[in-house]
């Protein structure tokens, strides 16, 4: 196991990526640099299976809710224990998914909460983009099984990528991103690319605490 001792500051990482890209996984892998992983309780969302069922008509309610159980989870996992956390899940990815569902005034009043619940939390320390072609994520969505997800379409992933491909290339040169190839990088599974990709977040890990 990869450890860094006695960090300086408490790190506050995000894990971005589209629907399957690892998301889950890779936060999972962040114990091993003594990071906890804060994991997305998406089932709580009361809104998100009429979401997948038609994301146009349940669009704001859902990324709504979504946005302020994010903002809940950060507060009570880092600025109340004071832990470094990892979580999977990612405002950057919240926007994403409000552009490309949300027009006019549903999306003003989205990026109006974000601004406000913003002023709140700590900047991200470091951002984890994983990078995975629509097709692959479908592939994969189609495998684990889950009903609900059975309506998405591999015009909407492509959609939901090219938009957070967007909000990262926002924020380069103000905030650390890690860019890993999840299409490749078989990181759920094989232990030496486990390894592999830890190991650049852990040295910058080490450089920012």
């Amino acid at each position: 196991m990869i450890s860094i001792n006695n960090p300086k500051h408490t790190l506050y990482i995000e894990v971005c990526g589209g629907i399957a890209s690892g998301k889950t996984t890779f936060a999972g892998l962040m114990s091993r640099v003594d990071v906890t992983p804060v994991f997305e309780d998406f089932k709580t969302n009361p809104f998100w299976q009429a979401f997948y069922s038609d994301p146009v008509k349940y669009a704001f309610e859902t990324e709504i809710t979504f946005l302020l159980q994010h903002y809940h989870q950060i507060k009570k996992d880092q600025l109340i224990t004071g832990k470094s956390i990892c979580c999977d899940f990612s405002f950057f990815l919240d926007i994403a998914y409000a552009e490309i569902g949300l027009k006019g005034s549903k999306l003003k009043t989205f990026i109006s909460v974000y601004n406000e619940i913003k002023q709140d939390l700590p900047p991200p320390t470091l951002l984890i983009y994983l990078k995975c072609d629509a097709k692959t994520e479908l592939e994969r969505i189609r495998n684990r099984g889950r009903t609900v997800e059975d309506s998405i379409t591999v015009e909407f992933l492509e959609a939901l990528n090219s938009a957070l491909e967007r909000q990262v290339e926002k924020i380069r040169g103000s905030l650390p991103v890690v860019v890993i190839d999840s299409t490749l990088k078989d990181f759920a599974h094989d232990e030496s690319i486990k390894l592999e990709v830890i190991e650049p977040v852990s040295d910058l890990i080490a450089d920012l605490s």
